[in-house]
């Protein structure tokens, strides 16, 4: 009898613990399940947030949304940077839209006088090919870079104006002839449209067919630019000198009109900072010491220009002694030439000038054995005729 109640008490003991269990069990599961579900909820909730805010911020605003005041997050644009001008497209428009009164031999506006002239696309061909040519001869030895730039006429007449009175205009030529310029070894200097665009300034002289040492500074500029070296700023020059009272080759052109001689000219000249010193060979054939920028103040009206390397010699040589790495350029010019040469002084050891008219030597040679690394030729619009381009050719065997 006490085992059967033993046995009752510990089958009733038994199905409290498994009743507990299942309990146990359940609360377990409910638990979890809860855990997961409120997981569930809750990312949910937050993309359906995110989602809600994004649309929000990329709507556009109704109509009876304040601008300004849409009560939610707005999208900041991205900007797009906006292009640095060319200093150059910001300067006043010096060109001449009407055509000059034809006065003596030539023509004058506003007391500045211009020698029509343009040359035509078959001269152009003519001078390209020289210039390939000697690119081609110097390949290996040089870099040859050409500047071909305008006269007063090209640079300060406008196209439409020049087209009148001469039948083309230069700007359009000498981007004819550039095109035309194939040589890898060559290197076309845009001078041009640089001086363009300053031709509201003093680059050309009233009462003479030069440009003035503005005009040259620019071109100056440029050939730096295709060389892909830093031009000095005209305040880099420690010197400077000044001569006044110029009365050009353009005063007798004109028929010396009384208001070029009542305004004259300026010669304005920038000293290099290395050295003045220059040895020249004069058509004689004898060297003579002289200054890259000479005073010229007591030389007659007429000789102001000449205040440039001692003027048009066959040679002339300029060492800078500041520099001493061996660097060497030629100058193949003519008289234009002559005021841009002293910006070359600073950026070499050797500066050599040759005025094609005058030197007869072998310039090929030349090159090599004075290990000369640049062949800069200048010429004006009016100098690249095919008897020009035959003496410059001429010069490299």
């Amino acid at each position: 009898m006490a085992d059967k109640r033993y046995q009752n008490k510990r089958q009733k003991h038994s199905n409290n613990l498994t009743l507990f269990a299942t309990v146990l069990v359940v609360i377990l599961v409910v638990t979890v399940v809860g855990l997961i579900v409120t997981s569930v909820t809750s990312k949910k909730k937050k993309s359906s947030t995110k989602e809600t805010k994004t649309a929000s911020v990329t709507q556009a605003p109704s109509a009876d949304t304040p601008a300004g005041d849409s009560g939610e997050e707005e999208a900041v644009p991205t900007d797009t940077p906006t292009p640095t001008p060319d200093p150059d497209d910001l300067l006043p428009d010096g060109t001449i839209y009407e055509k000059p009164t034809k006065t003596g031999s030539a023509y004058m506006y506003n007391n500045q006088v211009f020698a029509a002239a343009c040359a035509g696309e078959s001269i152009a061909d003519y001078y390209a090919n020289m210039v390939n040519s000697v690119a081609d001869k110097l390949d290996g030895k040089a870099k040859l870079y050409d500047i071909v730039v305008p006269t007063a006429f090209g640079a300060c007449l406008s196209a439409e104006v020049q087209e009148e009175m001469v039948g083309n205009n230069q700007a359009a030529l000498i981007d004819y002839l550039y095109g035309k310029v194939t040589s890898d070894n060559a290197y076309t200097v845009d001078a041009c449209s640089k001086i363009i665009k300053h031709n509201a300034e003093y680059i050309y002289f009233k009462s003479d067919h030069h440009w003035t040492v503005t005009g040259a500074y620019y071109a100056y500029v440029a050939w730096c630019n295709a060389k892909g070296i830093e031009a000095h700023s005209t305040d880099f020059f420690e010197e400077t000198q000044e001569f006044d009272g110029f009365l050009g080759s353009f005063y007798s052109l004109a028929g010396k009109p009384s208001s070029l001689d009542s305004d004259r000219d300026t010669v304005l000249a920038y000293v290099p900072n290395g050295t003045n010193d220059e040895v020249f060979t004069g058509k004689d054939g004898v060297d003579v010491k002289w200054s890259v920028i000479q005073d010229v103040s007591g030389w007659a009206s007429s000789s102001k220009y000449n205040c440039f390397i001692g003027g048009d010699n066959p040679k002339a040589v300029i060492e800078n002694p500041d520099i001493t790495d061996g660097s060497a350029c030629i100058l193949i010019k003519e008289s234009y030439g002559n005021a841009f040469a002293p910006f070359l002084v600073d950026h070499y050891q050797y500066t050599y000038i040759f005025d094609y008219r005058y030197y007869t030597g072998d310039l090929t040679s030349f090159v090599t054995e004075h290990n000369v690394q640049d062949v800069i030729i200048v010429n004006n619009m009016e100098a690249i005729g095919t008897d020009r381009a035959d003496q410059i050719n001429n010069l490299f065997k």
